[in-house]
């Protein structure tokens, strides 16, 4: 997958909700090893401050780990399936009210410089 830019949303929020993703379904699993930054950051084709970004994120919400010197893991904490799949979900519909947001301001936008151009 990588970061589209017609999306409303930021990089680093479609990376993260990418990995959230693949966390809720299974893809990755509990206590699997994440591929590093770099290495991340050209899937994705984003900088790796936008990777560091995301991790922050899901570090937060404690779907992932960082151990100094070995890397950053899935969490194994058994609860976390439940959540980061509601999280997944929210995500997915918090996406798209932004877009639906987005096109309705842009429709605003369009109506108020119509009738601003009336004689």
């Amino acid at each position: 997958m990588t970061v589209s830019q017609d999306d409303p949303r930021s990089a680093y929020e479609q990376v993260a909700d990418d990995l959230r993703r693949r966390i809720a379904s299974g893809a990755l699993k509990a206590g699997q090893r994440l591929d590093g930054n770099a290495k991340m950051a050209e899937r994705y084709g984003v900088a790796p401050m936008t990777i560091r970004h995301a991790l922050d994120i899901l570090r937060r919400e404690q779907l992932i780990v960082s151990q100094q010197g070995r890397g950053t893991f899935v969490a194994s904490d058994p609860v976390f399936a439940d959540s980061a799949e509601e999280a997944s979900t929210m995500a997915d519909e918090l996406g798209e009210i932004k877009a639906a947001l987005e096109l309705i301001n842009s429709r605003l936008d369009r109506l108020e410089t119509q009738v601003r151009e009336r004689p």
